[in-house]
């Protein structure tokens, strides 16, 4: 993929005691550094810019993606974003100082510079969206120019972590999804488009990731699906071939 490439990470690991979280500060997120070493140099690989904040507060996170949104964007390509947090049921993410909507993040975006309309703007998600533990068949917790009229909501994609009302895991080497993510991009960024990575990230993290915790059962060797959702309308590759 040609023009300018950006991939934004907004990376939380320490929260603050706010009203917002009823003074009951949110633990910390062991191994979410690692994800952050990992989807840098994965991106950078592919000669992304890449840019990391880390325990923003909402208010910042906000300015942020109004300012990128605001951007001319005519000579880039894709905008990618990271958001590697605590999460809860119906889309709501958490910031250092608060809880909110992801729908804030792509309102925003939808609402932005024209030359946005047709880019690419692909989202990966690395929280919980409930607290429903899967057990599977047969550690640690992300909880807490344009010319033609085209849809408001085209040109997205979104890899969650995990299904709706379900947990997501991480240890201390990083996250089942952000790990295999990066595994797979370096493997076949070249040859495949992102649909065709995704569906391998999808069948990795189910069938070969299982969380281990023998010293407790109710979270020992317990599974994760990550889900997709996407409105792309032209096949995305994350480089040109």
């Amino acid at each position: 993929m040609s023009g300018e490439k950006y991939l934004t990470i907004f990376n939380h690991y320490h929260y603050k005691n706010t009203k917002y979280y009823h003074y009951k500060k949110p633990p910390s997120r062991m191994g979410t550094n690692e994800d952050v070493k990992s989807l840098t140099n994965t991106f950078k690989n592919m000669d992304y810019n890449v840019t990391c904040y880390d325990d923003f507060d909402y208010d910042g996170i906000m300015d942020k993606v109004i300012e990128i949104s605001k951007q001319d964007h005519k000579a880039t390509s894709c905008l990618c974003f990271a958001f590697l947090t605590h999460g809860l049921k119906g889309g709501e993410l958490f910031a250092a100082d608060r809880s909110y909507q992801f729908k804030d993040v792509t309102t925003l975006l939808e609402n932005g510079h024209p030359t946005l309309v047709g880019k690419p703007k692909i989202f990966f998600i690395q929280a919980c969206r409930g607290d429903k533990v899967d057990s599977g068949r047969r550690v640690a917790i992300d909880g807490p120019d344009v010319s033609v009229n085209i849809p408001t909501h085209a040109d997205f994609l979104v890899l969650y972590s995990s299904v709706e009302s379900f947990v997501s895991y991480r240890n201390k080497e990083g996250s089942f999804l952000v790990q295999e993510l990066c595994d797979v991009i370096d493997e076949y960024y070249k040859e495949w488009d992102i649909l065709h990575i995704i569906t391998l990230v999808h069948r990795r993290v189910a069938y070969y990731r299982s969380t281990y915790a023998p010293a407790n059962l109710a979270i020992h060797d317990k599974k994760q699906m990550p889900e997709t959702r996407y409105s792309l309308t032209k096949l995305f590759m994350f480089i040109k071939k």
